[in-house]
């Protein structure tokens, strides 16, 4: 049983979940925003162009945010078990 495998397999773990409930959060508040200003024609309005970016690019940072959280988290089960299996 390798303990420093099994330190940094938690750790990564525990960060992978963090990273993925943060980024689930902030989505569910870009989805809301959405829902609430959805035009009668099915597109989103925003009072000016820059938050229109800025809500685009929040989008990809958290979308990219989940995914690095997942493998980030992949990793950590990785580090578990070959921490328990040595």
């Amino acid at each position: 049983m390798s303990i420093p495998a099994l330190l940094l397999g938690t750790l990564f773990v525990a960060i992978g979940i963090f990273m993925i409930t943060k980024a689930r959060e902030k989505m569910t508040v870009l989805k809301k925003y959405e829902s609430e200003h959805r035009s009668s024609d099915g597109g989103v309005e925003f009072p000016n162009i820059e938050l229109s970016r800025t809500h685009t690019a929040d989008k990809g940072l958290y979308t990219v945010l989940s995914i690095i959280g997942f493998f980030v988290g992949f990793l950590g089960v990785l580090l578990l078990v070959a921490g328990v299996n040595s």
